[in-house]
């Protein structure tokens, strides 16, 4: 879980697109110059997809096509293959149709086979517990030059994220077949034979100075509607740090190091003092949400579902949003849904009925047996109202969110206290063991499935919730290949979820992106990475 945090927070995405020219008639692009994007530290160690103690970011999608990737509003869009047909019935069967013009860029062209040895390696070389969706796969064979087969076990929702995010991308056959696959790309992205830079995507990787720097060159051979405008795309990584301050970022702008940073604080008015610069918000895909302990560890009390939307009524989400995320967006809105973040085309706003009603709240409690102390806070069944909420130390934004939560309920009347520990002892010992009454976290999840998660004994099911309608509409949303009924269920499961109140959603969190107005067609979106439009990225100087 800890990982999955943590890849969360490094993942910045948007919904937002900024024209270089503010509504004047679009100008041509200018090919040429170099950009360099500020970011956090270098975490990776490797980039082989194979290899199990490897890393490979999204954001390598420009070196190695996906075969779907993710429209602003989540929708999956073809891009290395053209479409995908399923078989509804078993076997469930799909045929991708890879593009006639793909190729790679030694001019090699991508082919079934390269899908079919993708799938080998990994099947072969990872461990079965992080083959991700490829566990799901019976067999990949060729049938035809473009055009791949692949049969599932059982139905499986997520068979779009197959050769794309959580599972592999295509891996070049011709460069890679007979090589130790285990120790391949320890440096860089290149032809084991040749040594030179290969793939898929708008750019290549030159060079990979560790800890410092990542060089993508444009790929002179991309076969999509046009070879990238900039000759590179340099990739600073800050030494020993998390991440960077909204002062450090300005600072590197007004210096002239860097041209583009990205920062999860969303505090930007530094970065709006900065002359020339443009500032994008990057909601995560994921919700920050306060997860209540319903089972042992917890407080009894949070037992009761009536004292659980008590304090959902009691918690202002609209102020928290404002609050933390003003400064970037004045309208930026509470999350009413814990499946779907805002941005999805499937978000349906489920929970729009806790606004901020500190009466009903006090009513629900009353109906719960809690009466009032002479302390002004509540006591229920011959015990006080306490609860020890939790968050990441370190973590601005989910510190001030944390600290509003507490002012909103001892206000109402419930006595909270707050705790702050670092991410691993959050995640790894506090959380799953139970011993907390709420922490504010969130879980990225991709495909939201949310199976593991609200599901009767699910691997992060944390809070001790099992509602059998739930779990069930769960379980059988893993298992409809179409994404338009799978939405239907996954929110009918989600309004179950808030006539419960095993959490309480209180927003998407957002990073933020800060470039210089000289960076021209800059554009990022839900919910992959920084660099998914760059081939489209040119410099007006």
């Amino acid at each position: 879980m800890a990982r999955a945090v943590a890849l969360a927070a490094a993942l910045a995405v948007t919904l937002l697109a900024v024209s270089g020219t503010g509504g004047a008639p679009a100008q041509t692009p200018k090919r040429g110059g170099t950009v360099v994007y500020a970011m956090g530290s270098d975490i990776f160690q490797c980039l082989s997809p194979v290899n199990a103690r490897c890393f490979m970011p999204l954001f390598f999608d420009i070196v190695l096509e996906p075969a779907f990737t993710l429209t602003p509003d989540n929708r999956y869009r073809p891009r290395l293959v053209s479409g995908a047909e399923v078989t509804p019935k078993a076997p469930f069967t799909i045929t991708y149709h890879i593009r006639p013009e793909a190729r790679w860029s030694d001019g090699v062209p991508v082919t079934a086979q390269d899908f079919e040895f993708t799938h080998t390696a990994i099947v072969r070389h990872r461990p079965s517990e992080l083959q991700g969706a490829h566990a799901h796969v019976r067999s990949v064979r060729a049938a035809g030059a473009k055009t791949v087969s692949v049969v599932l076990r059982s139905r499986f929702a997520g068979w779009r994220t197959l050769f794309s995010f959580t599972g592999a991308r295509v891996l070049p056959r011709h460069a890679l077949r007979g090589q130790n696959l285990e120790e391949i790309w320890s440096d860089g992205i290149e032809d084991p034979r040749t040594g030179a830079p290969i793939g898929s995507g708008p750019f290549l990787l030159q060079r990979w100075e560790r800890g410092t720097q990542m060089t993508f060159v444009r790929n002179r051979n991309y076969w999509g509607r046009h070879t990238a405008y900039l000759d590179r795309v340099a990739l600073w990584f800050c030494r020993g740090c998390r991440g960077l301050s909204p002062d450090e970022v300005a600072a590197a702008l007004r210096q002239g190091d860097v041209d583009m940073a990205l920062t999860a604080d969303p505090a930007v008015s530094e970065l709006r003092r900065v002359p020339g610069t443009r500032i994008l918000a990057l909601p995560l895909l994921a919700v920050d949400h306060l997860a209540l302990r319903l089972g042992p560890g917890g407080h009894p009390k949070l037992r009761d579902k009536r004292v659980r939307r008590a304090l959902a009524y009691g918690i202002d989400r609209a102020q928290i949003a404002r609050v933390i995320f003003g400064e970037l967006d004045p309208n930026y809105a509470a999350s009413d849904n814990v499946i779907f973040p805002n941005s999805s085309h499937s978000y349906r706003p489920n929970w729009d009925v806790y606004r901020h009603r500190p009466e009903r709240a006090r009513r629900l409690l009353e109906e719960a047996g809690c009466r009032r102390g002479p302390d002004r806070f509540y006591e229920c069944d011959g015990q006080r109202l306490s609860l020890r909420f939790w968050a990441p130390a370190g973590a601005t934004h989910r510190a001030r969110a944390l600290e509003l939560v507490q002012r909103h309920l001892r206000r109402l009347g419930v006595d909270v206290s707050l705790g702050f520990a670092p991410a691993p002892t959050l995640f790894n010992e506090i959380i799953p063991s139970g011993a907390f009454d709420g922490a504010l976290f969130l879980f990225f999840d991709v495909d939201q499935s949310g199976d593991d998660i609200y599901g009767c004994g699910g691997s992060r099911n944390y809070t001790g919730y099992c509602q059998r309608l739930v779990t069930r509409d769960l379980d059988q949303s893993e298992r409809i290949l179409d994404a338009e009924r799978r939405a239907v269920v996954l929110n009918r499961a989600d309004a179950q979820l808030a006539r419960d109140v095993p959490v309480i959603p209180l927003y998407a969190p957002s990073h933020v992106i800060a470039f210089r107005s000289a960076v021209r067609n800059v554009a990022a979106r839900t919910p992959a990475h920084e660099l998914w439009n760059a081939e489209n990225w040119w410099l007006d100087r």
